[in-house]
């Protein structure tokens, strides 16, 4: 489980740093990965709180309900006894369900469970 959240962590940390426009610059993505870090912790509790939210969409719970049961489920689509390829499925299948549940979700909604962090210097791309 523990491990299936850190995937999950990594999956919202991609989609942020993609959705930002950290661009190839590794200095630069791993300044704004050290600048995330602290969200970690709370997304769990961030993501449960949007599914239970009257105003997210029937098609976005279902996502994150999905996403949950992927994480939790211990069958993969690539065991994770293969060495990257176990985890890479899992934080690309995760990254999926997440972009496709962040579309669903109404912007104010989003918002509101995600609120925008102020910029700083780590974290401007």
């Amino acid at each position: 489980m523990a491990v299936g959240l850190a995937v999950l962590g990594l999956g919202i940390v991609a989609l942020a740093a993609r959705r930002r426009g950290v661009g190839p610059s590794v200095r630069r993505a791993a300044a704004f990965l050290r600048a995330q870090g602290g969200d970690l912790i709370r997304l769990p509790g961030r993501l449960r709180r949007l599914a239970a939210d009257p105003r997210t969409p029937r098609r976005a719970r279902w996502l994150l309900v999905a996403l949950a049961l992927y994480l939790a489920n211990p069958i993969d689509l690539v065991p994770d006894f293969i060495p990257v390829l176990g985890q890479v499925d899992d934080v690309a299948v995760a990254a999926l369900l997440l972009g496709l549940a962040w579309r669903a979700v109404p912007a104010t909604v989003w918002a509101e469970h995600f609120p925008p962090r102020p910029r700083t210097d780590a974290s401007a791309p």
